[in-house]
């Protein structure tokens, strides 16, 4: 589960992207320097500082290689979606970091897109965060200082139940300050 709460911090990152597009030399990959570069390109973040609460949750499954038992159980469970919340600060709001790119180091992610134009935005990313496994998202939605919701479809590769593939969605909300 703790893989695809990746997903939720690195659409936290989308909203700060400029409508050009990340990779600056052309090469279909976006380095950590790229990402840096684009992070900051244009000020502060869009978002609002506060206790963000971010929502993932996938509507179709594809899962082959899973017992139809699980496979339900499976759907059931992603379908009422994955709450993660965390506390966005006004330092990170005016100098965000490469740490909201894809999450923790282990993850191991790269960006094949990270564009936004105005109100929208897309990204595809890469993830190898262990083993054999490596998870392909493509995510694009519509941001706001104090919400955003993205459409999310997603791979996992190297699985001990083979390739399972997901359609879905994250939304985000500011739900307060932060604690003190």
């Amino acid at each position: 589960m703790r893989k695809f709460l990746i997903l939720g911090v690195a659409a936290l990152a989308i909203s700060a992207c400029s409508d050009k597009g990340a990779d600056t030399d052309g090469d279909g990959k976006i380095s950590n320097s790229e990402a840096n570069a684009e992070m900051s390109d244009g000020g502060a973040m869009a978002m609002k500082p506060g206790q963000w609460e971010v929502k993932i949750s996938f509507d179709k499954i594809d899962a082959p290689g899973l017992p139809a038992e699980l496979q339900g159980k499976m759907k059931e469970q992603m379908g009422k979606g994955i709450v993660q919340s965390s506390c966005l600060t006004q330092e990170q709001v005016d100098k965000p970091g490469s740490d909201f790119f894809g999450g923790t180091p282990e993850a191991n992610c790269s960006f094949e897109d990270l564009k936004r134009s105005g109100d929208t935005m897309k990204v595809a990313m890469t993830c190898k965060p262990g083993g054999n496994m490596v998870i392909k998202s493509s995510m694009d939605g519509k941001f706001a200082a104090e919400t955003y919701t993205m459409k999310i479809d997603q791979s996992t590769e190297g699985t001990p139940m083979g390739t399972v593939k997901m359609t879905g969605k994250i939304e985000g909300k500011r739900i307060g300050d932060c604690p003190v």
